[in-house]
C-alpha cells in the first residue's frame, strides 16, 4: 500500500508537501520547495546543481534523478546535483523561472507558455512517452464521453495532469470545461481513488498498479491512455533558464551524462530488483515497483537511445496550443528556441568515453 498521509489533510492542503521519503530532508510550505536531498557526493571542487523534482514523495519522473543519486552516477560523472522537491512539476518550472534553483523536471507545455511570455527556458534531456491513463472506479464513467460534468483528480490547474487531461478528453470531443479538475498534488490522488473520496482520476502507470493491487481485480476501469490517444507526444522535459546554461554548461553537460549512465542500468534486466527497491521512495512497494519498472522499461518511458526531445513530438504539443489559446501563432516558440540538443550530444560522447 502506498505511504502517505489521510487524503483529508492532503485535501485540505492542496498543493502542500505532504510527507517526506528516503533521500528528502525536509518539508516544506505549499507550492514551494518540498524538500531537499543531500548533494551527490562528488568532491568539493565538483560543479553544482540544483535540480527540482515534482512530488513529495517524488511521482516516478522523479526516480531517474534519485537513482542517480543514490547510485553514484553524478559523482562519477564530477557534478553535485542537490534534489529539491516541489508539490507539482509547474512548482518546480516557476522556480527555475524565478531563479530560485538551476533546473527542473517541467511539464513541456509550461516550458512553452513560458518562453512565449519571454522566460528564456530551454530542455536539454526529455522523456516523450506519456503514461498518463484516466481510470474510473464509478461505473457510469467507464469511457470518455462518460466523462461530461465528472470531477476528475489532477495535479494542478495548469499542470502536467491537468494539460493531459485536456489532451485526451479531444478524443471523443469533450474539452477541460466539460469536467471538474479536482486538483490533489503528488501522489495524493490514488490514496483518495482507493478510499472513495474520488472517483476518476489522471494516474502514472505505477499508480495504477497499486490501486489495482488494493482495490482488486475488475473494481477499476481504464477510460484511456495518452499513449494511445495522444501519440507522439511529450511527457516531461529536464530544462533550464538560458543563461544559466550558459554559465555551467560543463555541470549540465555532466548531469545528463550520469543520467543516461544510469538509464543504461535501470535498463538493464540484472538490476531489475535493485531498481525496484530504489523506486519505493515514490511511495509504492516493491513488488508494485518491479511489475511497473517492467512496463516502463518495455514502453520506453525513459529514452534509451537519444534525448527524447524529437522535434516532431514537441512541435505536437504546440500546434494544440495555439488551438485552444495557451499560445498564439505570432509568440509560439519554435523547436530551435527551446530545445538545446547539444547538451545531450555532448553528454552522450562523455558517456561513451567511459
Amino acid at each position: 500500500m502506498r505511504t502517505l498521509p489521510s487524503f483529508v489533510r492532503a485535501a485540505t492542503l492542496v498543493g502542500a508537501a505532504a510527507i517526506c521519503t528516503a533521500g528528502i530532508a525536509a518539508c516544506g510550505s505549499s507550492g514551494g520547495p518540498g524538500g531537499t536531498s543531500g548533494g551527490s557526493g562528488g568532491s568539493s571542487g565538483s560543479a553544482s546543481i540544483t535540480l527540482g523534482s515534482p512530488g513529495t514523495p517524488p511521482v516516478i519522473s522523479g526516480l531517474l534523478p534519485y537513482i542517480a543519486q543514490k547510485q553514484g552516477f553524478y559523482k562519477k560523472y564530477g557534478v553535485n546535483v542537490t534534489i529539491k522537491s516541489f508539490s507539482t512539476g509547474t512548482d518546480a518550472t516557476r522556480a527555475v523561472a524565478d531563479g530560485q534553483i538551476d533546473a527542473a523536471i517541467m511539464p513541456p507545455a509550461q516550458l512553452m507558455e513560458l518562453s512565449a511570455k519571454g522566460v528564456q527556458l530551454v530542455g536539454i534531456q526529455g522523456q516523450e512517452v506519456p503514461d498518463w491513463v484516466v481510470v474510473s472506479t464509478d461505473p457510469s464513467a467507464s469511457s470518455c464521453a462518460q466523462l461530461k460534468g465528472k470531477s476528475v483528480s489532477v495535479d494542478a490547474v495548469g499542470g502536467i495532469r491537468y494539460t493531459a487531461l485536456s489532451s485526451m478528453l479531444k478524443s471523443c470531443g469533450l474539452t477541460i470545461k466539460d469536467v471538474t479538475p479536482v486538483p490533489l498534488p503528488g501522489n495524493n490522488a490514488p490514496q483518495a481513488l482507493i478510499a472513495g473520496q474520488i472517483k476518476v482520476a489522471v494516474l502514472h502507470v505505477n499508480e495504477l498498479i497499486d490501486v489495482q493491487k488494493m482495490m482488486g481485480a475488475g473494481k477499476v476501469d481504464i477510460v484511456m491512455k495518452m499513449s494511445q490517444t495522444t501519440p507522439n507526444t511529450m511527457y516531461e522535459m529536464y530544462g533550464a533558464l538560458k543563461s544559466n546554461l550558459a554559465k555551467n554548461r560543463k555541470a549540465f553537460v555532466e548531469m545528463v551524462a550520469a543520467q543516461i549512465a544510469t538509464l543504461k542500468w535501470m535498463a538493464d534486466p540484472a538490476n531489475l530488483d535493485k531498481v525496484a527497491q530504489l523506486g519505493t521512495v515514490v511511495g509504492d512497494p516493491a513488488d508494485v515497483m518491479k511489475t511497473a519498472m517492467q512496463q516502463y522499461i518495455a514502453m520506453g518511458f525513459w529514452t534509451l537511445d537519444g534525448s527524447g526531445m524529437p522535434q516532431a513530438n514537441v512541435q505536437k504539443m504546440i500546434h494544440p496550443h495555439i488551438a485552444v489559446g495557451n499560445l498564439t501563432s505570432s509568440n509560439a516558440p519554435a523547436y530551435a528556441q527551446i530545445v538545446d540538443p547539444s547538451v545531450y550530444s555532448d553528454a552522450a560522447k562523455l558517456v561513451s568515453a567511459g
